[in-house]
């Protein structure tokens, strides 16, 4: 259930803690930890993430966007159970993802990678998922614990 306009955020729910536990030929299999989601967000693949995490945005209602997706189709039903891939286990790399805008049909905040206490700041989905793809690409495969997105 969204949450009005005019009630208060609490901090905690602004910021959510993305665990991927397989990332194979680029794709993200995890959870999105956050006190909205009662017990985490599985999802099997990186479109389904950035699609949680928006919904996230939207019933939180922050941060606001400044302009409306367009679709071919109306969104279907997506289930939040976690994934059997993300169940157990110890998690490849895990981040902490506080989105600050969503402007120009994007997001734009900051991303720590929580193992390594790295952070960056993001002016894109797309630049989100690429600092993502440099931490799950380079150090977890030298560890040979992924297998790193094909060329």
């Amino acid at each position: 259930m969204p949450l009005s306009q005019t009630n208060f955020v609490p901090y905690e729910m602004k910021t959510s803690i993305v665990k991927i536990y397989s990332y194979e030929r680029g794709n993200h299999v995890g959870v999105i930890k956050n006190p909205y989601f009662k017990d985490g967000a599985g999802f099997d693949s990186t479109m389904q993430m950035l699609k949680l995490i928006d919904e996230l945005q939207d019933s939180l209602n922050f941060p606001q966007k400044s302009m409306m997706p367009r679709s071919f189709a109306e969104a279907g039903n997506r289930s939040r159970e976690a994934s059997a891939a993300a169940a157990g286990g110890k998690p490849v790399a895990s981040f902490s993802v506080n989105i600050l805008f969503r402007q120009n049909a994007s997001w734009q905040g900051s991303i720590l990678w929580l193992e390594s206490a790295l952070q960056s700041e993001f002016r894109s989905a797309l630049e989100m998922l690429l600092l993502m793809d440099s931490v799950l690409s380079g150090a977890a495969a030298e560890r040979g614990r992924v297998t790193a997105p094909r060329s």
